[in-house]
């Protein structure tokens, strides 16, 4: 009887309960990983941003098309500070333009009023004024040669007082007088 145990035992080893399938798996979330890389824009990109903005952008895009053209770095200690420095430089750069256009405004103020002539009947002028002329008269008194993009002029036709703005500056408008009168 024991040989017969023991070829039981030896024919069908001990069983243990299997698991069907994958039960033992569970899912934990349905979506894959999102593998994105902080890049610095170096030059403005449509559609992502502009020069020195900070983006994700897919690991991918950033290395098959902005690190090849030369459009974006990726974000580091050496790259942030280069960035900060650019910024401070651009900063200067606009407070002295902000600073000029403030120069310009003050002496616009101080002349407050040009004068043109021109031909003209009782009440009309025989054509308009002209940013050419109202340009030469602001340099005659004040000796400032502004742009054509500066002055906002609106069209005189006629003889009379006129109020004229040179917008110098995002932040800095000035409004003068433009007097025309009859040669």
């Amino acid at each position: 009887m024991e040989r017969v145990a023991a070829r039981v035992s030896a024919r069908s080893p001990l069983r243990i309960p299997r698991r069907a399938g994958r039960g033992q798996l569970q899912v934990v979330a349905v979506k894959k990983a999102t593998k994105k890389v902080e890049v610095v824009l170096s030059k403005n990109v449509p559609e992502l941003g502009s020069t020195g903005s900070i983006k994700k952008v897919s690991n991918g895009y950033f290395k098959n098309f902005l690190q090849p053209q030369g459009l974006a770095e990726p974000v580091t200690d050496q790259v942030m500070e280069k960035l900060k420095a650019q910024q401070d430089r651009d900063n200067a750069a606009l407070e002295a333009k902000k600073a000029d256009a403030q120069k310009i405004a003050t002496a616009l103020s101080i002349a407050k009023n040009f004068t043109i002539k021109k031909e003209a009947n009782e009440e009309n002028t025989y054509g308009s004024v002209t940013l050419t002329e109202l340009k030469d008269a602001i340099k005659k008194q004040t000796t400032l040669d502004l742009a054509d993009d500066v002055i906002d002029l609106p069209a005189i036709k006629e003889l009379g007082v006129f109020t004229v703005t040179a917008n110098l500056h995002p932040e800095v408008k000035q409004d003068f007088t433009v007097t025309v009168e009859k040669a």
